[in-house]
């Protein structure tokens, strides 16, 4: 887990706190993400929370 949240931290700019948000959104929402996946990234930026939508170039 901690390998994934520091390539969170690095490649994406989040901070820790904001790392762990996105793993515990994704392990919530596993089951679903072949489907927020399917329609690409703007789709998927659309639907992640807070900031981390906008740091992928959503709203």
């Amino acid at each position: 887990m901690e390998e994934i949240i520091n390539g969170l931290m690095e490649k994406v700019g989040l901070d820790k706190e904001q790392a762990e948000g996105v793993i515990e959104y994704l392990k919530e929402n596993a089951s679903k993400l072949p489907e927020l996946l399917g329609g690409g990234l703007d789709d998927l930026k659309d639907k992640l929370p807070g900031a981390l939508g906008g740091l992928l170039g959503g709203d």
